[in-house]
């Protein structure tokens, strides 16, 4: 954050220039001055946070200073004790043992940290917005080690954060039973880890004794119809009737919406100010528009010296507004011939020519030093990645928004290179807060660097609605159907149709949450209208379908639910999802599908390239196979089985055949394991050569991979193994 911009008089703004000029300069010595100016501006008692920001930026020359005692009494007056190091006076010491986690004795709160964590054991429901550098997750952690709540359900809003997650709470298996899929069962104390959509779906057998939501500022819709948003409101909702102890954590914003805390009995606190890294931030604002591709050249001519002039040593996060974009820039950054070839990642690389394609620009990118991130990469890789990228194997690492949200990284840099969000949608204040204060890290680096290729953000920082509980006209008709008998007479009228319609019962669609329910009525009118010549082609179960039945759900599918933009433009008529569902339920490998796809498209436009059709075969494959179609399929088969049921017609069941299409046609642990950090190619070769008790239960599949030794593993090769091995030891 730019602190300067802050500063409330001309004379705080004429020392913290002076003195951030100083402590930035590697030819400074007088270290005597220095502290007592900076003893004399915190006895000023104003604008302390420009006095934390300069003494986390001397931090970083620590080693220069010989009276680095009056740091660490600075540090303890501002409440930063992790940063102590010295012999602690008596003083310091009753903070330290009063500030320490309980967790680990040798791991200590700073000062808001603490407060947060004891507000929240001594009964308060805490919404807590604060800097990406605060900390927050820390207090997650310390209410596990706590050991006061039996089941605690934490709410995230993404896979990569699950995993993420898991592994930071793995230490606390012997307390709990660590659940992140809705397959898995409860135990008598479990912490489930989950996105809103697990959560629904768990929420009849889902304990809870306290509940904490990250990023709660997804609770705010960004359009009319933000389906994710109307399902973490539901799961808000679901939980809170279950239990009304809850912590929530984001990064900074404006405020809560009217009558929010007092609804949900919380109390909120915003510390914007309180940092435990400092940024330095430098802009470069464009004069080119248009196209991005002709605003790019001047991006690049940015860009290029920047990465030259980046240490070997340094860890850099470059954030492009779209998956396209980021494999668009790791080929000129490669092509460009700044970045060396090394051997860092050989294994990794071969494994994924054989896997997936020879002609990917990723596996060029592993051998250079640089990858991208995206949330349509399959999971494994995608953690892989940031594992690598953690472990310096990497060194710049080019992603989207989806890895900015919450997952942490060791990067020192912040590129901004796309200044949008989406299209030409210009980066608000807030969304600009997010990416930046990714740069530096507690005990990694005292201060990070963002560069920003674009102007800097103007809006303000958004106020958080929770439509949920204000039935504010945020509130999409899905959600406020779902509010049930809670409604208030304004919004009853909005929803009044839903309820004199006769077609489906008010009971289907709220089952079916999430999915548009004019869109339900819609395909339900039309249904009624076609029974008699429609009920042939409907009446099937089972895993298989016929050709023609499968051509006209592929229809009901295209026609009805807009699936083209749920896959991301991969699908463009019903002929071509029928013929990619057949690969599916064929089993086709991912290598042969990138084939396909390659050879199809590059016929057509010379400008296709294999990463094109990589990103297509995944986000056909995760928004749309695993995640979309089957909570439509299960909805379609509701809605046949009411409207023929009425008309005294048979009927179908397709519960079976959504079940397998969401787990690809392979048994539902390859899918699960996937996200324990198995890519599917090696779990398909673990079910073959291991004989498992029951590969549709996770639980049961973990159990015995946990109890095999490494010999178990000889089928694999040493790369495949290492995926195993690093999967099994956070089982």
């Amino acid at each position: 954050m730019n602190y300067v911009s802050e500063i409330d008089s001309a004379v705080d703004s004429t020392w913290y220039v002076s003195a951030h000029k100083q402590v930035s300069d590697q030819n400074f010595r007088d270290w005597d001055t220095f502290l007592v100016s900076l003893i004399n501006k915190f006895n000023s008692h104003t604008n302390n946070h420009l006095v934390q920001d300069i003494l986390i930026r001397a931090l970083e020359r620590r080693n220069e200073i010989s009276k680095d005692f009056i740091l660490d009494h600075l540090l303890g007056e501002l409440g930063l004790f992790p940063y102590i190091e010295t012999d602690l006076s008596s003083k310091d010491k009753l903070r330290r043992s009063i500030f320490t986690t309980p967790q680990d004795e040798d791991m200590v709160f700073h000062i808001r940290q603490a407060e947060v964590f004891h507000r929240i054991m001594n009964g308060e429901n805490i919404i807590l917005s604060a800097p990406t550098s605060f900390g927050k997750s820390l207090i997650i952690e310390a209410l596990v080690a706590s050991n006061e709540f039996d089941n605690i359900v934490i709410v995230v809003p993404t896979i990569a954060l699950i995993d993420e997650l898991k592994k930071k709470l793995f230490k606390y298996k012997a307390f709990y039973k660590i659940i992140t899929q809705a397959s898995q069962e409860s135990s008598e104390r479990n912490i489930y880890i989950f996105t809103q959509e697990r959560v629904l779906e768990y929420s009849e057998s889902i304990l809870v004794d306290f509940f904490i939501i990250d990023e709660f500022y997804k609770l705010a819709p960004t359009s009319r119809n933000d389906e994710r948003c109307d399902r973490l409101n539901l799961a808000l909702k679901m939980l809170y009737l279950k239990c009304k102890r809850f912590y929530m954590l984001g990064p900074n914003i404006d405020g809560l919406v009217s009558g929010i805390q007092e609804e949900l009995r919380s109390n909120f606190l915003k510390f914007d100010s309180y940092i435990t890294v400092a940024t330095n931030e430098k802009y470069y604002p464009l004069t080119t528009t248009g196209r991005d591709a002709d605003i790019d050249i001047e991006r690049d001519a940015i860009l290029y010296p920047l990465v030259e002039s980046i240490k070997p040593n340094e860890q850099t996060v470059i954030y492009c507004k779209s998956p396209q974009r980021t494999s668009i820039l790791m080929r000129k950054l490669i092509d460009s011939g700044l970045l060396k070839s090394n051997n860092n990642n050989n294994d990794l690389s071969v494994w994924l020519s054989e896997n997936f394609h020879p002609e990917w620009y990723l596996i060029k990118g592993l051998k250079h030093g640089v990858a991208y991130h995206h949330a349509q990469l399959p999971r494994a890789i995608g953690a892989k990645i940031v594992e690598l990228f953690n472990d310096s194997k990497i060194n710049f690492l080019i992603c989207t928004s989806t890895l900015i949200e919450g997952v942490n990284t060791n990067a020192k840099n912040i590129i901004i290179y796309d200044d949008c969000i989406t299209r030409k949608t210009k980066l608000d204040m807030f969304t600009f807060n997010n990416i930046s204060g990714r740069s530096g890290r507690m005990f990694e680096h005292f201060v990070g660097n963002v560069f920003i290729l674009g102007d800097s953000p103007q809006d303000e920082l958004p106020f958080i609605d929770i439509p949920i509980i204000t039935q504010s006209d945020n509130a999409s008709e899905a959600l406020l159907l779902q509010i049930g008998g809670d409604i208030n007479e304004k919004n009853m009228s909005k929803v009044q149709k839903f309820h004199d319609q006769e077609i489906l019962p008010i009971s289907l669609l709220m089952k079916h949450q999430g999915i548009d329910p004019n869109k339900l009525i819609d395909f339900a009118e039309d249904l009624t209208s076609n029974r008699d010549s429609w009920n042939s082609l409907m009446i099937w179960n089972g895993a298989f379908l016929e050709n023609v039945q499968l051509k006209h759900l592929c229809m009901i599918l295209f026609n009805y639910f807009n699936v083209s933009r749920m896959a991301g433009g991969t699908v463009r008529s019903k002929e071509q999802l029928n013929r990619k569902l057949i690969d599916i339920i064929q089993q086709a490998e991912d290598k042969n599908l990138i084939l396909s796809d390659f050879t199809y498209w590059n016929r057509i436009d010379p400008e296709h390239s294999v990463d094109d059709s990589v990103n297509n075969i995944f986000k056909f494959k995760k928004n749309l196979v695993n995640y979309n179609l089957p909570k439509i399929i299960y909805a379609i088969s509701d809605i046949q089985k009411e409207v023929f049921n009425r008309y005294g017609l048979n009927f179908g069941d397709y519960q079976v055949f959504a079940s397998k299409l969401e787990n690809f046609y392979y048994p539902s642990a390859i899918n699960s394991l996937e996200e324990f950090g198995i890519p599917s190619q090696i779990s398909k070769k673990l079910l073959s050569n291991i004989e498992f008790e029951n590969v549709e239960s996770i639980d049961s599949v973990i159990e015995k991979l946990t109890k095999l030794d490494d010999s178990s593993f000889s089928f694999l090769t040493d790369i495949e193994a290492s995926f195993v091995k690093k999967a099994v030891s956070y089982m």
